[in-house]
């Protein structure tokens, strides 16, 4: 009888020690953090293959450079690549070509790898016409995209040139990318 009530005490002594000794603490723990700035580097263009002219419509073509696209902010407000270039002109005599002769082709974008970037398949690529009072948003992030970082592969820009607009001369335009924020 005497172990018997030593092990109905030992179990109600372990019982009580585990039902009613558990005791839950909780503690609050902070950070801040904080975002910083858009940044894209500035892609290299190069120049665009001579050509002879043959009576035929023809065109040319240039590369743009690979550049990064990187949204630390932390905002989720999106972001947009402009580009836009100035008519062709020879300055050795004022000859200009039309406007809307210079386009590029849709860019490529891919998330920098192991980044943790938003899905570079969701932003918006564009090819046109960039020689115009317009320009030509080529990327666009939209809320909530574009977050992280990203680089832009190399495209090409063509020049296409018809015979009834070209006389022959050097011919210069100015290609500008601007990283404006906002979709």
């Amino acid at each position: 009888m005497k172990k018997f009530l030593a092990t109905v005490s030992t179990v109600g002594i372990l019982g009580a020690s585990i039902i009613g000794g558990n005791a839950a603490m909780a503690a609050d723990s902070t950070t801040v953090i904080k975002g910083d700035q858009l940044d894209m580097t500035q892609p290299t263009i190069g120049n665009f293959d001579e050509i002879t002219l043959n009576g035929l419509a023809q065109s040319t073509n240039a590369q743009v450079g690979s550049f990064t696209v990187k949204d630390p902010r932390g905002t989720g407000d999106g972001w947009s690549v402009w580009m836009q270039a100035t008519q062709f002109t020879d300055s050795s005599n004022g000859n200009v070509l039309p406007q809307n002769s210079l386009e590029i082709a849709a860019p490529s974008i891919s998330e920098v790898e192991g980044s943790g970037s938003s899905d570079a398949q969701l932003i918006t690529t564009t090819g046109g016409k960039i020689d115009n009072e317009n320009g030509l948003v080529i990327l666009s992030a939209g809320s909530n995209e574009g977050m992280g970082s990203y680089i832009v592969d190399a495209n090409t820009l063509t020049l296409n040139l018809l015979p009834r607009d070209v006389k022959a001369g050097s011919y210069t335009t100015t290609v500008t990318v601007t990283f404006p924020t906002g979709p």
